[in-house]
């Protein structure tokens, strides 16, 4: 398996992540798979998040539902994991979509996946996920007082991974809203000292984020913004975010990496290390690119402006 050092950034292509028009009919009014969309429309424990050709229902950050377009007949997939070891049974459904009935028979299944899902963290704690997905059910794509809105969750690019890609308001004298022409922010969540420093800590992630805005010249960021710009579109017409938004496009600055504390003090002194070497990586970036910090204090996970924490001044407070 190629490493992430052995990937070649000036010649790696990306399947984007984009439904084929079959299945965003087929998710549409009269679908076949409409009552899917409906069960997450009507439950806001639930996300629905576009991938390469396939679909992924999240629940407590957990993937509840995968529905797979890229073989004939499409794929229904669910963890099994979650009921190893557990005295609950997982329900017997239909492996692929044929008909409305199978699609209905996983949403009337819902419950008892949950539920399976919910004994397996009390066993295995979800932590980190958790949280990220309480994030994006708080900052989405209805009416909301925010200064970002969660396009996505679980984002790689050339084995470059956060857990978040977010637009970010931008207001302007033409756009009173600021959702005409947003930045486009990389976000990664942390929710322990321990995970800011192990070998997925804020400094790798750090490194990510260079690569990925250095590579081929800016290209990268570039097609990733048009990736996104159509996983908007495609959002917007299931209803998954709102038209009153009035997105256009995202604007021309570079994208920043937001680095997001939860319940975190970032003056412990375990903290001292990986905010250094942060601000190391941030030093080799010319001054079109920003890493920043936001700190939230759980159950708040509204993602403002005034929750932002310059990285000059967080790291200050260490050194």
């Amino acid at each position: 398996m190629t490493t992430k050092q052995e990937v070649n950034l000036e010649i790696y292509q990306k399947a984007p992540r984009m439904l084929e028009e079959p299945m965003e009919v087929a998710l549409g009014p009269g679908g076949g798979l409409h009552q899917i969309l409906v069960a997450v429309a009507g439950d806001d424990r639930l996300r629905l998040d576009i991938r390469d050709r396939r679909f992924n229902v999240y629940y407590g950050g957990g993937n509840l539902m995968r529905v797979d377009g890229r073989k004939s007949p499409w794929e229904l997939h669910f963890d099994e994991k979650y009921f190893k070891g557990g005295t609950l049974q997982p329900p017997v459904l239909p492996p692929n979509f044929l008909t409305t009935d199978d699609a209905c028979a996983w949403v009337q299944a819902f419950p008892k996946l949950i539920a399976g899902m919910e004994y397996w963290w009390s066993l295995h704690p979800k932590g980190e996920k958790a949280h990220c997905q309480a994030m994006a059910a708080t900052n989405s794509g209805t009416a909301q007082s925010g200064d970002y809105l969660v396009l996505d969750l679980e984002y790689q690019w050339a084995q470059r991974r956060f857990d978040m890609v977010a637009a970010k308001r931008r207001l302007t004298e033409d756009d009173a809203t600021g959702w005409a022409e947003p930045d486009l922010v990389f976000v990664e969540v942390k929710c322990t000292c321990g995970a800011c420093s192990d070998t997925s800590g804020l400094s790798a992630h750090a490194n990510d984020y260079r690569d990925i805005i250095k590579a081929k010249k800016g290209g990268a960021v570039h097609d990733i913004k048009l990736e996104f710009e159509t996983v908007v579109a495609q959002k917007v017409r299931l209803g998954l975010f709102d038209r009153s938004l009035g997105f256009m496009r995202f604007s021309p600055k570079v994208s920043e990496l937001l680095l997001v504390l939860i319940d975190i003090d970032p003056n412990a002194s375990s903290m001292k290390k990986p905010l250094s070497e942060v601000r190391g990586i941030s030093n080799t970036l010319d001054d079109t690119a920003r890493i920043r910090y936001m700190c939230l204090d759980s159950p708040d996970y509204k993602m403002t402006s005034d929750a932002e924490v310059p990285q000059k001044r967080l790291v200050a407070k260490v050194t």
